[in-house]
């Protein structure tokens, strides 16, 4: 009889759990609950918890009051209970947003809601939109630009075309140099003041939510050199910056000592989780014994400045103080060659480039560097088609900015869209974009010194999410 009871009560529940699970089921998705979360340690992002009745993937969709734009925020999958961040603000503005929630072809829609944005009360620098042409004024509203603040506290920064900030991240200390990553974050190096030359002991990836998704610590881990100037992802997912390098030499025969340390640069690869797999150092492939300047420049010889990855097992490597670019072999570490002042090209007296930035290839298989021009005080974009095999070389691009634009040390030039330059000149403060002719389109001052400025392809999702 007991044993019947048991067996009777294990099919009541059995059949209970079964009619909730299809309650459950069949019970369309309906959203819950929907709570709105400022955020004070960042004005120009929001939390928006979302609870559902059944696991779904949920997207939120809004917009500035009166604007017809409408951005999406990513997809937040598969749960009852999601913490959606909303980025891509202006401050000070009036926005409205509306909850998505999908499961399959089940699709629930909340009502409309606002958000109100704050002043920004962080330490970040003004943007003063100079001058913009008509022309460009619709396709400028519609871009977006990353660049960094120097000193402490820094940040990352990004604003969109009409010189508004829209997004940015604070670190305590300076953000030395920033890049835009094919996974849509931001790469920083990270350092106090006294820290020279750009660099920093911390490389942070962060993405546009805020959250870390990479911390490397000198000191912590593979990192054990110091980082300047540049870091950057190549297509592996792999993490490449310039490092501080020494050795010490035996500068007797050129007057110095029999231990002497002579500073320069190297360059350091890690891989996703940290690891370091490649190193170089300068100082293998320089004559330091019979280098001209060598006890003026020991503490920073050569002054290396800028990095990229050219897709085809290459580095190339701006030298501020040679006034050349090396191509570097990425496996061996050999020289190709050297290109610029004294290097492996004969060059015109006019294409010659004094303590130029930022050299990579742009999207037309060019050399592209911006030509700080110390020499003539005058700074210049330029691109150079290179003949590899011949060591020859054609300059195909020449954009000279005026003498009150001048810029003895960092910045960079990269072309725009189809037919324009976009250049950042930190010693007058400047963003200007520019036509090949040299024709000024667009004009921002800076309250800051800023190191370099890169567009962002695409700061926020502009369509939604379907379900397959």
């Amino acid at each position: 009889m007991r044993r019947n009871l048991v067996v009777y009560i294990v099919i009541a529940v059995l059949i209970l759990v079964g009619t909730v699970s299809l309650y459950q089921a069949l019970r369309p998705l309906n959203i819950e609950k929907i709570e709105l979360h400022y955020l004070p340690e960042n004005r120009l992002r929001v939390r928006v918890n979302v609870t559902t009745n059944k696991s779904s993937s949920v997207q939120i969709k809004y917009w500035l009051d009166g604007s017809r734009d409408t951005l999406w925020s990513d997809v937040y999958a598969d749960e009852s209970d999601h913490a959606v961040i909303l980025y891509n603000f202006l401050p000070q503005r009036q926005y409205a947003y509306q909850v998505k929630a999908q499961r399959g072809s089940d699709t629930d829609w909340s009502n409309v809601y606002s958000i109100e944005t704050k002043s920004i009360y962080h330490a970040t620098p003004y943007f003063t939109l100079d001058s913009l042409v008509d022309s460009i004024r619709e396709d400028m509203q519609s871009r977006y630009f990353l660049t960094q603040i120097l000193t402490e506290p820094g940040a990352a920064v990004i604003l969109n075309g009409l010189g508004d900030m829209v997004w940015y991240e604070p670190f305590s200390k300076g953000v030395k140099v920033s890049s835009w990553t094919p996974d849509r974050t931001v790469l920083c190096i990270v350092g106090s003041e006294d820290i020279p030359s750009s660099g920093g002991d911390e490389i942070v990836e962060v993405n546009l939510k805020g959250e870390y998704l990479k911390h490397f610590k000198v000191g912590q881990g593979d990192m054990d050199k110091m980082v300047h100037h540049e870091v950057r992802k190549d297509a592996d997912g792999n993490i490449y910056a310039i490092t501080f390098d020494h050795k010490v030499f035996d500068l007797s025969t050129a007057g110095g000592g029999p231990a002497d340390t002579v500073k320069a640069d190297g360059i350091v690869v890690f891989d996703p989780d940290g690891k370091k797999i490649w190193e170089w150092s300068v100082l293998d492939h320089l004559d330091v014994l019979h280098y001209p300047t060598i006890l003026k420049d020991k503490s920073d010889l050569v002054h290396g400045n800028a990095l990229y990855d050219d897709g085809n097992g290459h580095f190339l490597m701006s030298f501020r103080d040679l006034n050349q670019i090396w191509k570097i072999n990425r496996k061996t570490g050999d020289v190709v060659w050297k290109f610029g002042q004294g290097g492996d090209f004969t060059m015109q007296e006019d294409d010659l480039f004094f303590a130029q930035h930022y050299v990579h290839i742009n999207r037309r298989g060019e050399l592209m560097i911006l030509d700080n021009g110390v020499k003539r005080k005058q700074s210049r974009a330029l691109a150079f088609k290179l003949d590899e095999t011949n060591r020859q070389y054609r300059r195909v691009l020449e954009i000279k900015y005026p003498p009150a634009f001048f810029s003895s040390v960092k910045g960079n030039s990269a072309l725009l869209g189809e037919s324009s330059v976009l250049t950042c000149l930190t010693d007058p403060r400047l963003f200007v974009l520019s036509d090949y002719e040299g024709n000024l389109l667009w004009k921002i001052s800076i309250g800051g010194d800023p190191y370099r400025i890169e567009e962002v392809p695409l700061l926020t999702t502009t369509t939604p999410w379907t379900a397959n």
